[in-house]
């Protein structure tokens, strides 16, 4: 089984790097203490369940068992955890309003369509990714975090941005989700175990971005300061 795993990492290290590089994260949470911070305890919670999935996703894939399902989950969990911290850091009571219900929509659409593509629900080597959900996150993530940054130059509540944990959190995200909003469309076209249509390199945009969002994470990480959160 070992040596399956071994072939698959070599087969795909790009895939396989932003995997095993949610590790780093995760530790440097625990190690900075930034888990005392409401928005970085969820921003674990981000990580953990990421990683979870994506040793999942890696084990299937190196049987060689579509894991296509693992996908669609994460593609929900992730938007509503990452849209969360949005919430607890915009001011505008409206906009806080606005996240909740957007994010209970955006849940119920994508598992509509979970059901809509995939009739034969308990046919998991058929299973399909999403045709729209996919799409619809990255442009609703993009708009939460502009919208934090209006905000963020608007009332002038951080002294220094570079220094600013949740400032490299956002930017992470951004360049993630601006990197693959164009192509998360034909998402629907690759994300199958058969008749996939082959996008050569663009397939693994979304991992190159996932480990430069995972870094970018964790350079915020190491700027937090529990001593500074504290005063």
């Amino acid at each position: 089984m070992t040596e399956i795993h071994v072939s698959y990492l070599f087969r795909q290290p790009i895939v396989c790097t932003a995997v095993f590089l949610t590790i780093i994260p995760i530790v440097l949470i625990f190690f900075r203490r930034a888990y005392i911070d409401r928005v970085f305890l969820i921003l674990l919670t981000f990580l953990l369940i990421k990683l979870v999935l994506d040793l999942t996703m890696f084990h299937y894939a190196a049987l060689k068992i579509n894991n296509i399902f693992f996908e669609n989950t994460s593609v929900i969990i992730r938007y509503c955890l990452l849209s969360s911290l949005f919430y607890l850091n915009l001011e505008t009571p409206f906009f806080k309003r606005s996240i909740i219900v957007v994010m209970l929509t955006f849940v119920l659409f994508a598992i509509w369509e979970i059901m809509e593509i995939n009739p034969d629900f308990s046919d998991f080597h058929n299973h399909r990714g999403f045709v729209y959900s996919s799409t619809i996150e990255c442009i609703l993530m993009i708009f939460w975090i502009l919208l934090y940054f209006y905000e963020t130059i608007r009332f002038l509540k951080i002294p220094s941005l570079l220094s600013y944990p949740f400032f490299w959190v956002c930017a992470g995200m951004l360049l993630y989700y601006c990197s693959i909003v164009f192509i998360a469309p034909f998402f629907y076209h690759t994300l199958k175990w058969e008749d996939w249509i082959d996008i050569g390199f663009l397939v693994y945009i979304p991992s190159i971005f996932e480990s430069i969002y995972l870094i970018f994470f964790s350079i915020g990480i190491w700027f937090f300061s529990a001593k500074n959160y504290a005063k």
